[in-house]
């Protein structure tokens, strides 16, 4: 947001005569200890925010000396002037205009508020109905800035000033919703349920940052509702008032805050911000940094004074940055613009020209080492992760969809499924009881995999026979199992063959004994409520209790897939268990 195009002041501490041009978005100033590149931020609180100022702290040292000389005898005054971007909502005001206030030696205002529409008027560059009527309006345009100035030292009283405005702004949005002649608020308990509503984006923006959850509440009584705001953050299982944690946690809240009540504000926010980077960390100080200029610029013109390299560096047309400095043998602060030509005089006076360099290598460095270090784990846990093989895609997309449903995450996050390939003309290749025959008996043992590896058949009179004749490289070990046929390889005990475990409801599907009397794939896991009439093959014309599925696989799995939210999966939970149990079994 910006409201403030130019800022000139006269007078004012050490800033004897400056004019602040290309005003942004997000402004920094940035010089050494004691240059006065906070001065402009007072400034602005001043112009904002005080009618009277205690004038022999405020007035400019070497101004007052050359008062004391009779040739300049009486002129002790201290003058700020703003120029103003229109930001479109005041039809009756200039695009652009100025506005001064001077205080006199006794620290009072004079001459009360003083614009330039008369000179804007005379050049041509602002025709009003009325002058009066746009004064009027110049009255409500000031009236609806606010300008918060945030001291390098943020006391209690500056918290308990943030939270009055926090809970005035709350109540002030609350307020908003309200229908005409409602009362303000029913119940207290009615209350909070909305305070839930408008402060979960503060908490999450917070906790987002920080990693430090928190939550907003207002004391039970009734009668403290206007006193205070209490705001809780969260330390493992215990709830910490904001109030006792550590600087660097209880400042970090601070631009959440304001940026809540920026959003939500009936004013037009200016923040004047000291040191923001106080009691940070290195890559806490980044992240702030890179909020004030993508985020919280948007909805409030900002004023920085700061140290922080992570300020100063910040490359985005809409922030401006600003060297605080003075001449050899002179009190007075100037400020100019940072650009290529003196930005390397600011480094200097700084010391951080190697130190930033060193310390950013070093940054990106760790940072780059820690991500190898989570992709390096990634990969290993990757390639530790259990392989399924299924017979076909559609089998894939029915234990992915079953997984998803009873588990309530993803198959992936567990288990590595076989992939399946089509031909041009959309038949799959490698798929099927035989090929997975194919593989386990003849090529396993050529790439010997060091995660679990396994292979899952269909039990169905195919799928029984092909798992069979394994035996003479692998071991059956279901000898007390009547539901499932488990092989284990003989020289790779990590790899397993499996049928389908039967549930319940397809008892009458299997045989262990007779495999030409078995008929269940992957599909009819499900119940017969999910198995279309034409998808159903029975054996004879004569016997209906059981059948075959028959048709397109993939559509009916697509079909499943999309439909998952009302389906039963439970028939799918007996060969879950089982690789489960293969997954931790030692070997």
């Amino acid at each position: 947001m910006k409201i403030i195009n130019k800022i000139e002041i006269e007078f004012y501490r050490s800033l004897k005569k400056i004019t602040v041009k290309d005003v942004n978005h997000l402004n920094v100033f940035s010089g050494k200890n004691d240059i006065g590149k906070s001065n402009v931020l007072k400034a602005l609180d001043t112009f904002f925010n005080r009618q009277q100022i205690n004038f022999f702290d405020d007035f400019n040292k070497d101004r007052l000396e050359e008062v004391k000389r009779d040739s300049v005898k009486g002129k002790q005054f201290i003058k700020i002037t703003v120029e103003f971007n229109n930001t479109g909502t005041y039809r009756t005001l200039p695009t652009a205009f100025k506005v001064s206030k001077t205080w006199d030696r006794n620290g009072h205002q004079i001459e009360g508020t003083k614009d330039n529409f008369e000179s804007l008027i005379k050049r041509g560059k602002f025709e009003p109905e009325s002058i009066e009527m746009s004064r009027r309006k110049l009255s409500a345009f000031l009236n609806k800035i606010r300008f918060t100035y945030i001291p390098a030292i943020r006391d209690e009283r500056f918290f308990s000033y943030l939270l009055n405005k926090l809970q005035e702004t709350i109540f002030q949005a609350e307020e908003r919703k309200k229908r005409k002649n409602q009362r303000f608020q029913d119940t207290l308990g009615k209350f909070n349920e909305t305070i839930a509503e408008l402060t979960n984006a503060l908490n999450n923006e917070f906790e987002a940052v920080s990693g430090i959850p928190s939550s907003l509440s207002f004391p039970s009584e009734l009668g403290e509702i206007f006193q205070r705001l209490i705001i809780d953050t969260r330390s493992g299982a215990h709830e910490i008032p904001l109030r006792l944690r550590g600087d660097g946690i209880r400042l970090r809240y601070i631009p959440t805050i304001l940026n809540y009540i920026s959003k939500n504000s009936n004013y037009s926010e200016i923040w004047g911000f000291d040191e923001p980077e106080n009691s940070c960390e290195y890559s806490l100080s980044q992240k702030i940094a890179e909020q004030f200029a993508i985020d919280y610029s948007r909805n409030t013109q900002i004023f920085v004074a700061t140290h922080s390299f992570h300020f100063i560096s910040l490359k985005n047309e809409d922030t401006s940055t600003f060297r605080v400095f003075r001449k050899e043998g002179n009190l007075d602060s100037e400020v100019v613009k940072i650009d290529a030509s003196n930005k390397n005089l600011l480094d200097e006076e700084l010391g951080i020209l190697e130190i930033n360099d060193e310390l950013a290598k070093t940054y990106e460095l760790l940072t780059n080492e820690l991500e190898a270090i989570e992709h390096t784990k990634s990969l290993l846990e990757d390639a530790n992760r259990p392989s399924l093989i299924l017979e076909g895609e559609s089998d894939n997309i029915l234990f992915e969809t079953a997984f998803r449903s009873l588990f309530g995450t993803e198959l992936a996050n567990r288990y590595k499924l076989c992939e399946h390939f089509t031909d041009d003309r959309g038949a799959t290749i490698g798929s099927g009881a035989k090929f997975i025959n194919q593989f386990l008996y003849s090529h396993i043992a050529k790439i010997p995999p060091t995660n679990k590896v396994i292979a899952i058949f269909d039990s169905d009179r195919t799928g029984i026979d092909e798992i069979k004749a394994l035996k003479s490289v692998f071991t059956k070990l279901d000898g007390s199992a009547d539901n499932y046929f488990l092989f284990q390889h003989k020289s790779k005990p990590n790899v397993f063959a499996i049928t389908l475990a039967v549930p319940a409801h397809r008892n009458d599907f299997f045989s262990k004994t007779r495999s030409e009397y078995s008929f269940l794939s992957t599909e009819l896991l499900l119940l017969d409520s999910e198995i279309p009439n034409p998808n159903r093959s029975y054996p004879t014309l004569f016997d209906r209790r059981v059948y075959s599925f028959g048709g397109d696989k993939i559509a009916f799995a697509n079909r499943i897939r999309a439909a998952a939210a009302g389906i039963d999966f439970s028939g799918f939970q007996p060969t879950f268990d089982l690789i489960q149990e293969l997954v931790d079994r030692s070997i």
